[in-house]
């Protein structure tokens, strides 16, 4: 019940589902790559609801020797009840070089390639809907020295 309302049968109904594939070469070049599609629906007397969600990505793995190795994630996100600002994409970047092994590396981190400032996403249930914003770190680029002793 809700508000003193009488009470009413919902139904809920949620999917997820899904692929992956993962190489797995001994060469220099590596991926994994996904999609995940979430699909929801609420009814109850009157009302009907429903929407899909799909999240999406693709790293990518270079190890070009011993010493010196590349990394790349991207991410998509597609919200499919946002009317506006529904697909969202990211892609970070991380890339370290051995300089005595075991004991000193330099690595290079930058994050949110694409410089997305706001991220939305949508729920619903029975009594309403809702939309969360998060207000996101803007593009940056970190250089790490490492020793280890």
């Amino acid at each position: 019940m809700v508000n003193d309302s009488p009470t009413r049968e919902v139904t809920s109904d949620n999917y997820s589902y899904g692929l992956e594939l993962r190489s797995g070469f001994s060469g220099i070049f590596n991926y994994h790559i996904g999609t995940t599609w979430r699909t929801n629906s609420i009814r109850s007397a009157g009302f009907k609801n429903d929407f899909t969600n799909n999240e999406s990505f693709l790293d990518l793995s270079f190890i070009l020797n011993k010493k010196f190795n590349v990394q790349v994630q991207t991410e998509r996100y597609f919200f499919g009840n946002l009317s506006s600002d529904n697909t969202y994409y990211f892609a970070d970047l991380t890339s370290t070089y051995d300089i005595k092994k075991n004991k000193v590396s330099l690595s290079l981190s930058a994050k949110n390639l694409f410089n997305t400032k706001i991220f939305r996403e949508f729920s619903i249930s029975d009594i309403g809907s809702s939309t969360t914003e998060y207000r996101l770190l803007p593009r940056y680029a970190l250089l790490k020295l490492s020793y280890r002793f």
